[in-house]
């Protein structure tokens, strides 16, 4: 017969896992992955571009944490939305209190915006980037929209922010280079109901083509697009084998036209 000696009110704790994550990074990169959202690699490559931010630097008595753990509780924080994440979620995982999970998530979000003119850039025509990028033509760059999805519903003007499917959205535009996918210019804020040639507009590239493109260069679009002499969308619809491009599918045209265009030239 089996007693109970002893039966707690609440059920006890589970240990922080954090600290697994050096042990992932080795032995188990695609667990690692799944709780950052980034490779080993790009953590690392993150980590060294803003260690050297004064924000994670101070005269206090009590010293922050590491920059590798409130890098790891903001991209643990970012990567999860809607019921797979939360404050308390956060800090359980991280071993910290909710203020500083929420301390962390600022800070790294503080230095990551102060790189933002580092890493997204437009790229001067006269550059080993553009030069990479018109291997093949003219092009330099591609364009497509994605939506973001949000969690939850809007309180204002919620009906904006639908799209075709019975989700919230936001819209956002990137223009991208084509032999590396790095952004060059993008635009967010639209709501799900936008048409991309609107949101578009909101580009600087759309603004400043001239200066940017010059001449002879153009950026490649899909059919949503409006067509210009520096706005050229290669296809409208699925076609037959043609000048030895397979017929495009459903499903590929559904995809990025950046991504479709590279795998294309490659």
């Amino acid at each position: 017969m089996t007693h109970v000696l002893h039966q707690p009110n609440e059920p006890p704790m589970q240990a922080p896992q954090i600290q697994l994550l050096d042990h992932f990074s080795i032995h188990c990169p695609h667990l690692f992955q799944k709780k950052l959202h980034v490779a080993p690699e790009i953590f690392n490559d993150i980590l060294d571009e803003i260690s050297d931010h004064l924000i994670f630097h101070n005269q206090s008595n009590n010293p922050q944490l590491p920059v590798a753990i409130q890098l790891a509780i903001f991209l643990n924080h970012v990567g999860h939305y809607d019921n797979a994440i939360s404050n308390e979620d956060v800090c359980q995982w991280a071993g910290v209190s909710i203020g500083s999970a929420t301390n962390c998530t600022n800070c790294v979000m503080m230095a990551l915006l102060a790189k933002h003119n580092k890493f997204i850039f437009f790229p001067t025509l006269d550059s080993d980037e553009a030069g990479h990028s018109w291997k093949y033509w003219n092009d330099i760059l591609a364009a497509d929209g994605s939506l973001i999805t949000l969690c939850d519903k809007p309180s204002l003007y919620d009906e904006t922010f639908h799209s075709r499917n019975p989700q919230y959205f936001l819209n956002c535009q990137a223009v991208v280079m084509i032999h590396n996918l790095a952004i060059a210019d993008y635009a967010i804020g639209h709501t799900g109901s936008a048409h991309d040639a609107y949101t578009f507009q909101s580009t600087h590239i759309y603004h400043h083509h001239t200066t940017l493109l010059g001449d002879n260069h153009w950026i490649w679009v899909d059919s949503a697009y409006p067509l210009e002499s520096w706005c050229i969308p290669p296809f409208k619809k699925p076609f037959e084998e043609h000048h030895g491009i397979k017929s495009t599918t459903e499903e590929s045209a559904s995809r990025p036209i950046c991504l479709q265009w590279t795998q294309i030239m490659m």
